[in-house]
C-alpha cells in the first residue's frame, strides 16, 4: 500500500512538468484506482464485507437450518412452560366458578333456611338416582318440581310438555317424586309453589349432561346409563363437579344416611364411572374405589375435614369445613387418584386414613391437583 501511495504521488506531481493537466488527472485517477485495488486486497476484512454483499440476498442451506434448529429449540423449550400456565388458568376457572356455585347456594339458603337441593338429602342418600350436584342444581336453576308443590298433578308439567316423573326410595324415610325436564334448566325453580329467577345462571358450557355418569361398562354412547340426562356443573376440563350436602349436624362426619352429618352415595353416580366426563376418565383409581369398602367412608371424611380439629387418624370424629362440598377432579380427571398426591403410577397410594400410611392427616389432601371449595358453617 505505501508503494502504492508512492506511485501515485509520482504521477500526479512528479510527471506534472511535462504533461497538460488533463493528463496530471488522467494518471492521478488511475494511481487511485490502484491504491484501492490494492487496499481491497491486502485486507481480509474488506474482502470478507465484499463476499457478503454479493450473498446478502439470500440464505445458503446451512444458515436455513441453523434457524430451523433455533427455532425447535424454541418450541421444546417453550412448550412445557405455555401448558403449565394453561393448566393453571383452568384451575384458576374452575376454582372462580365453584365459588360461584358457593355463593349461590348461600344466597339460596339466607333465603330459604336450607341448602338447595330438590330431594331431602336423606332420601337421595339412600337412592341416588340422580347426582347430588343435579338435585341442587334443579332447584338452583330449575328443571326440576317436587311432589309437594301445588301445582305438581297440573297438565303444563305432564308427559307431554316434556317432564319425566322420578320416584325416590328413601327406605324408612319414605319416597319421594319430583318431575324433571332438563330443557328447562336455567329458567328458574319453584320454590314452596312459587316461581323464583335462577340463582345460578354462568356462562355457557359450565352447565351440561356429563358423559359417563352411571356407566358401569364402557359403552360406545356414553350418555346410555343417564336417563334422565340432567345437566351437571362442568369443571374447565370438562368433568362433573361433585356437591355434597350436610344431611345433619351431629353423628359421624360421613357413613349412613340415618345417622350420619354426610353420605358417600350421592356422589357416585360421577365416582363408579368407567368413562366420565370430556377426558372420559376410568374412575377405578379414584380413592372412592381404590380403597376397601370398610375405609371409604373415612376417606371420604379425611378429604372434607378441617385440619384443626380432632386426631388425624379419626377423621370419622372430625369437624366438616363446611355445610357443602364441591370437589372437582382437576388436570387428571379421577377424583383424587391413587396415582396423585403422595402416590405416584409406581407406587400408587390408597390409605391417607391411618397414621403409619399417613402421619400428616388431612393436610395430605392439599397434595392433590384435585380443586376444594367449601361454603357454610
Amino acid at each position: 500500500m505505501l508503494l502504492t501511495t508512492r506511485r501515485l504521488l509520482l504521477y500526479s506531481t512528479g510527471s506534472s512538468r511535462k504533461a497538460s493537466p488533463q493528463g496530471i488527472f488522467l494518471r492521478a485517477r488511475n494511481a487511485a484506482r490502484s491504491l484501492i485495488q490494492d487496499a481491497t486486497m491486502t485486507n481480509p476484512l474488506s474482502t470478507a464485507s465484499s463476499q457478503r454483499r454479493r450473498t446478502a440476498s439470500a440464505f445458503t442451506l446451512t444458515e436455513m437450518l441453523v434457524v430451523i434448529g433455533i427455532i425447535a429449540l424454541l418450541i421444546a423449550i417453550l412448550l412445557p412452560a405455555l401448558s403449565k400456565v394453561q393448566e393453571r388458568a383452568r384451575k384458576t376457572e374452575t376454582e372462580s366458578l365453584m365459588q360461584e356455585f358457593a355463593k349461590a347456594c348461600e344466597l339460596f339458603q339466607q333465603q330459604h333456611g336450607f341448602y338447595p337441593g330438590i330431594v331431602p338429602e336423606s332420601i337421595l342418600a339412600v337412592d341416588p338416582k340422580i347426582s347430588g350436584t343435579e338435585n341442587a342444581i334443579l332447584q338452583l336453576c330449575g328443571g326440576g318440581i317436587p311432589q309437594d308443590d301445588p301445582l305438581y298433578n297440573d297438565t303444563l308439567y305432564n308427559t307431554a310438555n316434556g317432564w319425566t316423573e322420578i320416584t325416590f326410595n328413601g327406605g324408612t324415610a319414605g319416597t319421594f317424586r319430583i318431575k324433571v325436564n332438563p330443557s328447562k334448566v336455567g329458567y328458574g325453580a319453584r320454590i314452596r309453589g312459587v316461581d323464583t329467577p335462577p340463582y345460578f345462571s354462568p356462562k355457557a358450557g359450565s352447565l351440561a349432561a356429563a358423559p359417563g355418569q352411571f356407566l358401569t361398562t364402557a359403552d360406545a354412547d356414553p350418555f346410555i346409563a343417564d336417563v334422565y340426562r340432567i345437566p351437571d356443573l362442568l369443571d374447565s376440563w370438562g368433568n362433573p363437579v361433585i356437591y355434597m350436602r350436610r344431611i345433619r349436624d351431629v353423628g359421624p362426619l360421613v357413613g349412613v344416611a340415618t345417622t350420619s352429618q354426610f353420605a358417600l352415595s350421592p356422589i357416585t353416580p360421577y365416582s363408579a364411572s368407567v368413562e366420565l366426563g370430556d377426558s372420559g376418565q376410568n374412575q377405578i383409581n379414584s380413592l372412592f374405589n381404590a380403597v376397601a369398602a370398610s375405609q371409604r367412608d373415612a376417606t371420604l371424611a379425611q378429604i372434607i375435614r378441617s385440619s384443626a380439629f380432632g386426631k388425624n387418624d379419626q377423621p370419622l370424629f372430625g369437624t366438616a369445613k363446611g355445610s357443602i362440598a364441591l370437589l372437582s377432579a382437576g388436570k387428571d380427571g379421577v377424583f383424587f387418584s391413587k396415582q396423585d398426591g403422595p402416590g405416584s403410577v409406581a407406587v400408587p397410594k390408597t390409605d391417607i386414613v391411618t397414621a403409619a400410611s399417613n402421619p400428616t392427616g388431612p393436610d395430605v389432601v392439599n397434595e392433590y391437583d384435585d380443586v376444594r371449595v367449601f361454603t357454610g358453617s
